[in-house]
């Protein structure tokens, strides 16, 4: 059934509402609300779950396809549908976070690839236990930081001997 994917995940709803309703069956026309289908899609739904036609409309126990509803939310299927549309949430929040980190612009001067702790920025203090950065914005700390990043990397030993507390580096 194409369409089952669009009301699975919203069982729990779908039931919700069906408990509600004081009939002992459901037509399809109702199926079809509840559940979000077109008309042909709402018939192959209430074959599934036992439904039957009387006259030209086709019915279905309200109580036997909350029960159905309930097993099937219970089921390997609901919870692997769960489980990827949780993996595809998850994707796109990356996608998002991934987007908005790219648009932003981290200005450094071309030589901070070679930057030294001597050559910091002004507003970049660096001593045993502490860092500090006076920055006017965003942008302006991710770029000190950045630079911080590669004075470290270009001077490990004088970083690690300047960011270390005494007794640290005594032991």
């Amino acid at each position: 059934m194409p369409a089952k994917a669009s009301w699975l995940l919203n069982i729990a709803l779908i039931v919700s509402q069906l408990e509600t309703f004081d009939v002992p069956v459901v037509d399809r026309a109702i199926v079809e609300r509840l559940f979000g289908l077109r008309r042909r899609q709402a018939i192959e739904l209430l074959h599934r779950f036992g439904g039957y036609q009387t006259g030209r409309t086709f019915l279905v126990d309200r109580r036997v396809l909350i029960e159905c509803l309930r097993r099937l939310a219970d089921g390997e299927e609901f919870q692997r549908e769960s489980r990827r549309k949780e993996r595809l949430e998850q994707a796109v929040d990356r996608l998002r976070r991934d987007r908005t980190a790219v648009r932003v612009k981290i200005p450094v001067p071309p030589d901070v690839f070679s930057r030294k702790l001597a050559d910091l920025s002004p507003g970049v203090a660096l001593e045993a236990g502490h860092l500090h950065i006076a920055f006017s914005g965003t942008e302006d700390l991710l770029g000190k930081l950045f630079e911080l990043s590669q004075a470290a990397s270009n001077d490990f030993d004088r970083f690690r001997a300047v960011a270390e507390p005494a007794e640290r580096r005594s032991a």
